[in-house]
């Protein structure tokens, strides 16, 4: 095996949820009178931090980011009980657990809602760590996974990251972990390809071909 550990992202990797988020936002716009936006554009403009996006979909002189981004996680909580996971994803999950490989998960969720939402989809046995976050920017991973694997003893060259976003692959590239991206989630398939260094799959159902 190439990987004796694996860190997951959740939104977007693990649950399907791009399109609760675009339900959720499009009610906040619609309470601004702004344009509603399609899954199409979400899925080429959005990206992380979450205010680099909004900076494209919202005029800050005249709303405040913080209001709208409460208002967005409030929408997106009524919404997201519908959410479930990625089947091919859970099935990965397992494998990799049957392997004998330890799983971490990393979300922007906070960490409270994160375990709550693992515990529903009876998921949260297969990690040994699960980080989230108080950050309603959705910022940087970047420390919070470096905290994952020396808090767990990862070696990051036997460990594997995988996400739905460039800011995963950043996040992988800051730990000095591998990564692989699946293009079901917050950023499209053709976004993914354009950086030609990052590895994208368009479904977990062949993460087993490449971690041997």
């Amino acid at each position: 095996m190439k990987y004796d550990y694996i860190i997951w992202d959740y939104n977007g990797t693990i649950i399907d949820d791009a399109w609760v988020a675009v339900a959720a936002e499009n009610i906040v716009l619609r309470d601004h009178g702004l344009s509603e936006i399609d899954m199409e554009f979400y899925l080429r403009e959005c990206e992380m931090p979450i205010e680099n996006f909004y900076n494209k979909i919202y005029d800050f002189s005249k709303c405040d980011f913080e209001e709208v981004a409460d208002a967005f996680l409030r929408n997106y909580d009524r919404i997201s009980v519908q959410a479930k996971p990625f089947p091919e994803v859970v099935s990965a999950i397992e494998s990799f657990s049957r392997l004998g490989l330890q799983q971490s998960v990393i979300s922007g969720f906070e960490t409270g809602r994160l375990v709550k939402s693992l515990k529903e989809f009876r998921l949260d046995g297969y990690f040994g760590f699960m980080s989230g976050s108080d950050d309603v920017n959705c910022g940087p991973k970047s420390e919070r996974a470096k905290r994952v694997v020396e808090k767990n003893g990862y070696d990051p060259k036997r460990t594997l990251f995988i996400g739905d976003m460039y800011h995963d692959y950043e996040t992988s590239r800051y730990v000095g972990a591998d990564c692989i991206l699946i293009a079901k989630g917050h950023q499209g398939a053709d976004v993914l390809r354009s950086y030609k260094t990052v590895r994208v799959i368009d479904s977990a159902d062949e993460l087993m071909d490449l971690i041997k």
